[in-house]
């Protein structure tokens, strides 16, 4: 087929022919040849033979041509702002339609990678930081319904330093501060919560000041070390069981009482560290404490300071 107006004559149709127009009369045509396919002596002179093949070709020009037509109108409403740039606009709008969800999944690969390598790099630089700080002495973890600084989240930093002013011969002190909401109110309080108990799964604090609720319950679970048991440095100094300061429980799995705790609560440590909210503090040193030792020393500084 060489041009529009043979494909028009093929059907029988004027150009000006609309496309219901053309519709019904190619199926018109394509039921016609097919009726005459199957009489075997078609009166010839009473009816032109349809040519199927020349009339499906001429349909197919048609609707190629107007669809042709209508892509270019289509381009150039939407590209004919674009003046000479408009097929190279046209390719690029072609391309963020197919291809938008593999950019935003590689969008979301590269800002995770960048994540990852700025929390490596992150990472490399704290350690090398660390590195180069003085041993620990001590480490310390206030866990209860306690408050530093403006708030949850705010640096501990300043506590270890206000710790370790007390103590001249040591170098350092890490503290941590985790609150533990004694009552659920909200969902922020159940998500405190359930943070609490992942924190205590890796912490390594060698010492913990606990509120009464939770000393009860880590000291069931054998999370303190038996003080009146222990036979480290200064431990003949600490209260006894029957001191109102020395706090004695039954562990689960125990048989009999041991002293787990000292009361710190009328000692000016609370004051004195700037730590607020609960006015319980009681000491108890972790079964897995690295450094008892100084954990007693801090429990007998601060038993020596509320004389």
């Amino acid at each position: 087929m060489e041009d529009l107006k043979q494909a028009y004559e093929s059907l029988g149709l004027p150009e000006t022919a609309t496309k219901e127009e053309l519709e019904n009369r190619y199926y018109l045509l394509m039921r016609r040849a097919r009726s005459q396919k199957m009489r075997e002596n078609p009166d010839s002179a009473a009816e032109t033979a349809v040519d199927i093949d020349k009339i499906s070709e001429a349909y197919r020009f048609i609707r190629d041509y107007e669809e042709n037509q209508a892509k270019a109108e289509f381009t150039a409403q939407e590209y004919g702002k674009f003046k000479g740039m408009a097929e190279k606009a046209q390719k690029w709008d072609h391309f963020f339609h197919y291809y938008k969800f593999h950019l935003l999944i590689g969008i979301v690969v590269l800002v995770a990678i960048g994540f990852g390598i700025k929390a490596y790099v992150d990472h490399r630089e704290e350690q090398e930081r660390l590195a180069k700080l003085p041993p620990i002495d001590l480490s310390v973890m206030f866990y209860g319904e306690y408050y530093y600084g403006e708030g949850f989240g705010s640096d501990t930093d300043p506590l270890g330093e206000a710790i370790l002013s007390q103590f001249p011969d040591w170098k350092r002190v890490k503290a941590d501060l985790n609150y533990v909401p004694s009552e659920i109110r909200s969902s922020q309080d159940t998500a405190l919560l359930e943070k609490s108990v992942i924190i205590l799964i890796d912490n390594k604090s060698d010492l913990f000041l606990v509120d009464k609720a939770n000393f009860e319950k880590l000291a069931a679970q054998d999370f303190f070390l038996p003080l009146d048991t222990y036979a480290g440095a200064g431990a003949g100094e600490l209260p006894k069981a029957g001191d109102p300061r020395a706090l004695s429980m039954k562990t689960e799995d125990g048989d009999a009482e041991h002293v787990y705790g000292i009361d710190l609560s009328n000692t000016p440590l609370g004051r004195q560290l700037g730590v607020n909210g609960s006015k319980e503090f009681i000491a108890g040193i972790k079964v897995t404490a690295a450094r008892p030792e100084q954990a007693t020393k801090f429990i007998l500084h601060y038993l020596n300071e509320a004389k």
